[in-house]
Formats: C-alpha cells, sequence, structure tokens
C-alpha cells in the first residue's frame, strides 16, 4: 500500500499516543499552558489542515425573535472573533491539537487585532493570506431564545479558494463557500478531508465525510440523500452527517441511515438560553477529533456532540471569545 493511501484507512493508529491521565490544555493569553475539560486517557494528537473564515463578528442581542415590518429592541451589540476557520480551529487547540489555518485577514488596525490573537492562542499562521479590502464585520443577530440569523458581507461571501499549501497533515478540515475547481480533489488525493456542505448546489465538496445542517440544505430530507451527497463528496465519501441542532443527528451512509440522539444541554442557568452560534463549528471539531482517534462514524457523532455540548455550556477551555478591542463602528458595506 503506497503511503497516500495508507494515511486513508481507519483507525489512524499512527496519530495515537498514550498521554498521562490529565486534562488537555490550551494556550492563554500569556502563553503558557493550562487545564481545560477535555478526554483524558489514550488521546489522539494530530494535525489537522482548517480551511475557513475568520471573521470579526458582530453580535446583536435581540429582545424577540425576528418578524417581518416589527420594530424590535436590542439590549447590546459587541464584535467577537468568530467565522468557522476560527471556531473549529479553536475547539481543535483546546482538544490539543495543532491546528495550521488557511484563512485571509485585512492587513487594517482590525485584521491585525485578529492575527494578534490567533497567534497567542497557538495556531499555526504561516498559511494566512493578507488583502488590503477593509474588514467587514458580519453581523449576527442572536434573539432571546439564543437562535441567530448571519447576515453576511457580499465581498467575503463571494471570495474563491484558489490554492492550499502541501502539507503533510493528518486531516484537513473544508469550511469555506467556494474553491477553485479540482483543488479539493488533490487535497482528498492525500490526507483524510472532513468538510462542511456549501450553499451554493454548483460546488463540489471531495471528502471522505461531509457535515451539514438539516436547515440549510432540504435535498438531504429524501430517500436519495445519501446519491446527492456523493455527487457533491465524491466517490470516496464515507458518511453524510446531518445535524438538526437540538435534534438527533443524522447519519447517512451507503447501508443506510441512522439516528443518533443529542443529550439534553447542562447550562449553569437555566434561566438563559445560550447564544447558539458556533454550536456546528465546536460539533465539527469534536468529530474530527473522534474520528481521528480510530473511533467510528457514530462514536465520533456522539463526541461532536459532546464538544458543542460543552461549548454553548460554557465548559473549561471551550468559553466564548473575549470581545475583540475594536470600536462597535467598523464599516458595514462590502
Amino acid at each position: 500500500m503506497n503511503r497516500a493511501a495508507s494515511r486513508l484507512a481507519l483507525p489512524a493508529v499512527g496519530l495515537r499516543r498514550l498521554v498521562e491521565s490529565r486534562p488537555l490544555s490550551y494556550r492563554s493569553t500569556q502563553g503558557a499552558r493550562r487545564p481545560c475539560a477535555a478526554r483524558t486517557g489514550e488521546i489522539a494528537m494530530g494535525h489537522v489542515l482548517v480551511v475557513g473564515s475568520v471573521n470579526v463578528d458582530r453580535i446583536w442581542r435581540l429582545a424577540a425573535p425576528l418578524q417581518a415590518g416589527e420594530r424590535l429592541t436590542r439590549s447590546d451589540v459587541a464584535l467577537r472573533f468568530g467565522g468557522g476557520g476560527f471556531n473549529t480551529g479553536a475547539a481543535l487547540l483546546a482538544l490539543g491539537h495543532r491546528v495550521t489555518l488557511v484563512a485571509t485577514l485585512s492587513t487594517d488596525a482590525a485584521g491585525r487585532a485578529c492575527r494578534d490573537r490567533l497567534e497567542t492562542m497557538g495556531f499555526d499562521l504561516r498559511h494566512l493570506r493578507d488583502t488590503d479590502a477593509p474588514t467587514v464585520p458580519l453581523d449576527i443577530l442572536v434573539d432571546a431564545a439564543g437562535e441567530r440569523t448571519i447576515i453576511a458581507p457580499a465581498a467575503s461571501e463571494a471570495r474563491r479558494l484558489t490554492a492550499l499549501p502541501a502539507l503533510d497533515v493528518d486531516m484537513a478540515y473544508v469550511n469555506i463557500r467556494r474553491t477553485a475547481p479540482g483543488l479539493l480533489d488533490a487535497l482528498a488525493a492525500r490526507t483524510k478531508v472532513v468538510a462542511q456542505v456549501p450553499l451554493e448546489h454548483t460546488e463540489r465538496r471531495p471528502a471522505h465525510i461531509l457535515i451539514a445542517s438539516a436547515s440549510d440544505h432540504a435535498l438531504f430530507a429524501g430517500a436519495d440523500a445519501f446519491r446527492h451527497a456523493r455527487e457533491i463528496g465524491g466517490e470516496g465519501l464515507a458518511a453524510l452527517v446531518l445535524t438538526q441542532g437540538s435534534g438527533p443527528v443524522q447519519l447517512l451512509q451507503a447501508q443506510g441511515r441512522s439516528s443518533v440522539a443529542v443529550p439534553p444541554l447542562a447550562t449553569p442557568d437555566h434561566t438563559t438560553p445560550p447564544d447558539t452560534t458556533g454550536a456546528g463549528d465546536a460539533f465539527a471539531a469534536g468529530f474530527i477529533d473522534g474520528w481521528m482517534a480510530g473511533e467510528p462514524p457514530q462514536a465520533a457523532v456522539r463526541r461532536g456532540s459532546e464538544i458543542a455540548g460543552r461549548m454553548l455550556a460554557g465548559a473549561a477551555g471551550f468559553l466564548r471569545p473575549a470581545p475583540l478591542p475594536l470600536a462597535t463602528a467598523l464599516v458595514a458595506t462590502g
């Protein structure tokens, strides 16, 4: 078996190592290591290439759900680190993995603040790309029940990934809307790939595992769901993981569809619903953590739900990032 083929086999024995029975750790703002709530015992420690967005999120806290034509009250507005690449990468770091990030950041003050925060957290930033375009916040409207509505700037949504570093990694995670044709075929040929299903129906995502939200992709509701997934992910696709918020996760494979229950969320304050922003990204990190350790897809799904639950509950090591030291009057055009 050649080296590329052997890297696609599971379990990934080469990734495992025995460590002392102690919590994993993440890098603090002082660069020291401190404990976080994660697995103990035998843990897969891997190198993950994360291809995704790093945003400045402008969080609007609303007093009620959005309704067409209504006048709404907001309680506060804050700027926070966000983006699918950042959220998943941060959770992977908290789980003890090495993360190389492929993303684009502005060279303006907001972009520099983001870069500084990423470096402090321990991301490998050698393949971060610069742009002279100004930072435009992504607006996230969070209602009283914790549900969010995302308003993305058109300029960032139109960005297309055209190149990837040829790194020797244990796994790649792709969460980006548009890529150049053929780019991800080459990536999937040399390493295991977990990818989010793109919103555009014309985009393909060659991958071994696809993750999607049921609310974003109605085409996966029918009997031909796995066939549709293979049209997007290619013949090497092993499974489609379909999340449904707090509902059961649907696991679609060639042999059929199965359901994996999501444990009820335990929060310290039951009167305040959690902000669900980033829960899907944390789920992806947990799934990768389990699958990279050689767990079967069902167990990796449970691991994903566990990590998403920890993030929503504000568990140690999975806390929301602190607000960025930026003015809330960042440009809203673009």
